[in-house]
């Protein structure tokens, strides 16, 4: 079986992700980054550090990307230019005190 963490670069993963490499908690096999495409450029500066303190203790980081949100997201706009949900459930309200929780 292989331990695999979740890597999105925050607090958490990261301290994991250091904890494993310095062999202060089991050893994980990789870690994997799922790029939105959309993160701040800090978060790709504190990522490449990982890469490189994981590569000098001979674990891999994987960065998977399929697309770009900000470009999927903004994609789909109504015909007032205001984006429209492209992922996800609309609801619409039929009370008279226009409020919805979805069912």
């Amino acid at each position: 079986m292989l331990n695999v963490l979740s890597l999105g670069a925050g607090v958490q993963s990261t301290a994991l992700l250091l904890l494993s490499i310095r062999s202060e908690i089991e050893r994980l096999d990789c870690a994997i980054f799922a790029d939105t495409g959309w993160e701040p450029q800090s978060v790709y500066t504190h990522l490449a550090w990982l890469e490189e303190e994981a590569a000098a203790a001979g674990m891999p980081v994987y960065r998977v990307r399929r697309g770009d949100l900000r470009r999927t997201r903004f994609a789909h706009r109504s015909a007032g230019g205001r984006p429209t949900a492209s992922a996800g459930r609309q609801c619409r309200s039929t009370s008279s005190a226009k409020t919805a929780a979805p069912a």
